[in-house]
Order: C-alpha cells, then sequence, then structure tokens
C-alpha cells in the first residue's frame, strides 16, 4: 500500500473543532472568546492540561489543537505522542497542533516541526490575533 492509499483511509479530523489546553484558565479563556469571534463557525473545546487533552481530543477528534508546552500532569510534548498513539490506533487523521511556549523548544519537538510543517511553535507572550491566524491557516 501507498503513502498516499495509506492516508484517504484516515478518518479526517474534524476541521470545524478546535481545542485550546492550557493550564492558566485566563489564557484558554481569552483565546476562545477570540476564536469565537473571528471564526464563529469554529466549536472551540477547553482542557487544563495533556490528559484532559486526550479525553477530550478521544471524543471529539478536533482538527487543531493549541496546546501549551509545560503544564502540570502531562506535558504538550507527551500529550502529542499520546495523542499521535491514539490517532495511529485508530485510524484517525492527525490534528495540526501550535504549540505554545515561554522557552526554547527541545531539540525533539524542534525535529516535529521539520517532518510535519502543519504543526508549529508559538513563543508566549502569544497575541489573540497569532492564534487565530495559526489556527486559521491549519483549517
Amino acid at each position: 500500500m501507498t503513502e498516499d492509499n495509506k492516508e484517504s483511509v484516515l478518518e479526517p479530523r474534524d476541521k470545524s473543532k478546535v481545542l485550546l489546553v492550557d493550564d492558566e484558565p485566563s489564557l484558554t479563556k481569552l483565546f476562545k472568546i477570540v476564536i469565537n469571534m473571528e471564526l464563529p463557525e469554529l466549536s472551540v473545546d477547553v482542557a487544563g492540561n495533556g490528559i484532559e487533552a486526550l479525553e477530550a481530543f478521544s471524543l471529539n477528534h478536533q482538527g487543531v489543537i493549541v496546546m501549551d508546552l509545560h503544564m502540570p500532569l502531562m506535558d504538550g510534548h507527551t500529550a502529542f505522542r499520546e495523542i499521535k498513539k491514539m490517532c495511529e490506533t485508530r485510524g484517525w487523521e492527525m490534528p495540526a497542533v501550535v504549540f505554545c511556549t515561554g522557552y526554547a523548544p527541545p531539540e525533539t519537538l524542534k525535529a516535529i516541526f521539520v517532518e510535519s510543517p502543519e504543526h508549529c511553535v508559538l513563543s508566549k507572550p502569544i497575541s489573540p490575533d497569532a492564534v487565530t491566524e495559526a489556527v486559521k491557516s491549519r483549517l
């Protein structure tokens, strides 16, 4: 089976849904308001850490995930790997992931961006416009 054929049998990600993942509730609240105003056709879900993100994603297969890298319980990089495994197991298309961090991303994360350019990293502090544009360009 060619790579093209393998991709064509994947269940597509739901590009009408976005998942915001951050342990700062004020930040997710702000980003949710901005995305709802700028992209009202989208449904926006919120999670406070990587574990909650896995649960929310398993139920809704969002098309784009905006995720903090540094969170308690499960960080964004670990959550990304678990989401990737979940997609492979379920035959789902991988969502585009926008990582957010106030720190330099580790080399292992930089490799993800080279391998899969639909993923990216935004440096904190992040403007609401930057988040909206990152989501819009990945739908």
